[in-house]
């Protein structure tokens, strides 16, 4: 199989799902089975026609933030998986060619590769950070599977669950909504002080 065809069908569906953008977002607010629910939500994450933060407050808005949280968790994580495992099978090679050849990108990817657990923890925090891209980085460094499923897991969760209470109406419930940013950035900041702490101890 060639391995500009994968990339071709990718974004031919990205082209239809952006025309399709509005049908998609309409449906999203609707009331399919949870499973359809889920199968849209990694659809969404693989083929991001509008920010995916948008799509966890849309849901929020429809279901409230329990159950919105729990379908953007699943859609967004199946998502992540999948990209890690098509990266890794077909582009490693090339991509590890890459970034060899940046001395910055390779002395990054061996902090990365020596910390990988908190490393893709810390980065599935920040919400900064373009998930799609840690996606395929993850999948070309030297990160174990089971690692990157379990980091990005745990990871994942402060964001959505914020995101789905947001659009579950934060106005009602102004000091909650505080708490949990406040509550968000501090994990974020203790995650990359320990992150950089470690870090300080390998070098």
């Amino acid at each position: 199989m060639k391995k500009w065809i994968l990339p071709a069908f990718y974004a031919s569906l990205m082209v239809i799902a952006f025309v399709h953008r509005y049908e998609i977002m309409d449906w999203l607010g609707g009331n399919p089975p949870f499973i359809l629910m889920i199968l849209l939500a990694t659809l969404l994450a693989l083929f991001p026609v509008a920010p995916y933060k948008v799509v966890i407050a849309i849901l929020g808005y429809a279901y409230g933030t329990v159950w919105a949280a729990a379908i953007s968790w699943f859609g967004t994580t199946i998502a992540a998986i999948i990209l890690y495992v098509i990266v890794r099978t077909l582009y490693r090679e090339a991509g590890r060619r890459l970034i060899d050849k940046y001395s910055v990108i390779r002395s990054f990817t061996g902090a990365v590769e020596r910390r990988p657990f908190q490393a893709i923890l810390l980065v599935r925090m920040l919400p900064i950070v373009p998930q799609m891209a840690v996606n395929i980085y993850a999948g070309v460094a030297a990160i174990p599977f089971w690692t990157y499923a379990i980091a990005t897991g745990i990871g994942k969760i402060p964001a959505i669950l914020l995101y789905a209470w947001l659009g579950s109406g934060f106005v009602d419930h102004p000091v909650m909504f505080t708490m949990i940013a406040a509550g968000l950035m501090l994990v974020t900041v203790i995650g990359v002080a320990i992150f950089r702490k470690n870090e300080g101890k390998q070098t």
